[in-house]
């Protein structure tokens, strides 16, 4: 039964996820393609005149580094479509695993069968992550080979990028594991989705208003947020070490515990008779 368990949760997952990497390959192809159109000379000046000091915030890193092709290759990374695909997988795969299964009524009848409850959620939690590397990879490769075909005014090697990457593929762990635990408790997948979703926004919100005001600096340890600077850990290479295992650290180590919470919840409730 656990290998049907397991062929059951790549089967529910593998249209979204297939759909999804094809739409995060195509997009940075078409990124760096867009990149190699635009007069970077004229970029640079018009971010330093053009556009208030106080958005440079928001961005992240330098408007000096944006108006560089490997910088500007980076805010890919942190583009909303990016982010779109990215929670999207999260939150559809994490709400299905338990609420998901009590809301079609499917649950009663994978407990019926001779599995563990631990199973049902490790044989999901397994393939969203390992759909999640699937996800990021693709993403690395649209920009790698955006990088080999067309003309850039500059260098740029691919590798430069696999740390923006892994901070991607990392953000989405932790949002599958969280939106498993909101999943382990609830038995409606539409309000754990909204759940999730607006936890999303709030923690958003905080990081921007966490970046536009000084004094609310602070506030970027309360937003998961903070530690998803794909874009920095792209072009501060000096840096990129010591920030990765503080970014990626902190969402692996968070999404983990989610997952580990999640697991004790769904083990010991009582689940709602089929209606």
């Amino acid at each position: 039964m656990n290998r049907a368990l397991w062929i059951k949760a790549v089967l529910e997952g593998r249209r979204l996820g297939l759909s999804l990497a094809l739409l995060l390959f195509v997009f940075q192809w078409l990124f760096v393609y867009l990149t190699s159109l635009i007069d970077l000379t004229a970029l640079g000046f018009f971010l330093k005149t053009g556009i208030p000091a106080e958005l440079e915030k928001l961005a992240g890193i330098p408007f000096a580094l944006v108006a560089t092709t490997h910088g500007r290759i980076a805010m890919a990374y942190v583009d909303p479509v990016i982010l779109f695909a990215a929670v999207s997988w999260g939150v559809a795969r994490g709400s299905d695993c338990v609420s998901g299964e009590i809301g079609r009524g499917t649950m009663e009848m994978l407990l019926a069968q001779p599995v563990r409850r631990l199973e049902i959620l490790v044989s999901q939690a397994t393939v969203t992550t390992l759909g999640a590397a699937l996800l990021a990879v693709a993403n690395w490769c649209g920009t790698a080979a955006g990088l080999a075909t067309v003309p850039l005014d500059e260098p740029v090697l691919a590798s430069q990028y696999i740390p923006g990457a892994i901070n991607l593929f990392a953000m989405m762990f932790f949002v599958a594991g969280v939106s498993t635990l909101a999943s382990s408790w609830d038995s409606y997948r539409w309000r754990t989705i909204g759940l999730v979703g607006a936890f999303y926004m709030i923690e958003l919100v905080i990081k921007v208003f966490a970046r536009m005001v000084d004094s609310l600096d602070w506030l970027m340890y309360a937003t998961f947020l903070g530690a998803f600077e794909p874009q920095r850990l792209i072009v501060e290479a000096d840096k990129a070490t010591s920030l990765a295992l503080k970014y990626n650290g902190t969402l692996l180590g968070l999404g983990l515990a989610a997952y580990v919470l999640a697991a004790v919840i769904f083990c010991r409730r009582d689940l709602p008779a089929p209606v």
